[in-house]
């Protein structure tokens, strides 16, 4: 292991390397840093927070936490920071960004592994685990569409998200889901355009003919270039992305460099 990624311990009011891994998370928090930049860093510290309350951790001491993480992320080159919440206390790990990429391939997972959705972290060995199952399935790498009841709700490690016309439309709100930060800016987004954005209850044949987004922190807005499995069993035939670009283009304008990143 890299210094850069080595385990930190958070003990109020600094983080310290250790060299112990991170083994159990109660909850985590990731977000893609890019030359000091950062899209919507103080939401990802809320949700640390709130995701560490609802775990029975310090929600005061898990923001200030949050706010020291800059502090340890170089103000060069694509970080991924990762906060955890473990039994031992917080952590972090400052790790290289993955690779940049436009599409992603997707299949309708066959089971839901999730224990606490509405959580990040518990739930992140299981996902791994569901995703390594439907790839071999597929016969290639793709990310499981997770859903409740035959609805869409989430990918593993995105929100998903596509385009009915011209409405912008994502699962329902009581859809058992992660709160995504980055389609929390893309509604806002649309709010400021005048773009509609509707809830749906959908089952995964009902995004066919859509353009369909997967959106997550690390890696923005993903065009889903193909749904693999058939028609007939579910599987969408999805339209080619025309928008994606240009809101992904968007997203990366709104990126700040945080004062705290700056030592």
């Amino acid at each position: 292991m890299s210094g850069i990624e080595a385990v930190r311990a958070w003990v109020h009011p600094s983080f310290s390397p250790i060299g112990e891994p991170v083994s159990e998370t109660l909850a985590a928090d990731s977000w893609l840093v890019d030359d000091g930049r950062v899209l919507a860093l103080d939401r990802h510290r809320l949700r640390f927070a709130d995701a560490v309350a609802d775990a029975g951790g310090d929600r005061l001491d898990a923001l200030s936490a949050a706010r020291q993480a800059m502090t340890q992320v170089p103000l060069e080159g694509r970080w991924s920071p990762r906060l955890d919440l473990t039994p031992a206390g917080i952590r972090l790990r400052v790790r290289p960004a993955p690779a940049q990429s436009s599409t992603v391939s997707v299949v309708t997972a066959a089971r839901d592994p999730r224990q606490h959705p509405v959580r990040k972290g518990p739930d992140l060995a299981a996902l791994a685990e569901l995703q390594a199952e439907e790839s071999a399935r597929a016969g290639t790498e793709v990310e499981p569409i997770i859903t409740v009841d035959g609805l869409v709700a989430e990918g593993t490690w995105s929100a998903l998200l596509w385009w009915r016309d011209d409405v912008l439309c994502v699962p329902a709100a009581d859809t058992p889901r992660l709160p995504s930060v980055t389609a929390a800016v893309l509604a806002e987004l649309a709010r400021i355009d005048g773009v509609e954005l509707r809830e749906e209850r959908a089952a995964p044949s009902d995004l066919d003919g859509c353009e369909v987004w997967l959106a997550n922190a690390l890696r923005g807005i993903r065009a889903v270039a193909d749904w693999h499995g058939t028609p007939e069993h579910g599987a969408p035939v999805v339209a080619a992305p025309t928008r994606a670009a240009a809101w992904q283009a968007r997203l990366e304008r709104l990126r700040l460099a945080p004062t705290a990143s700056r030592r």
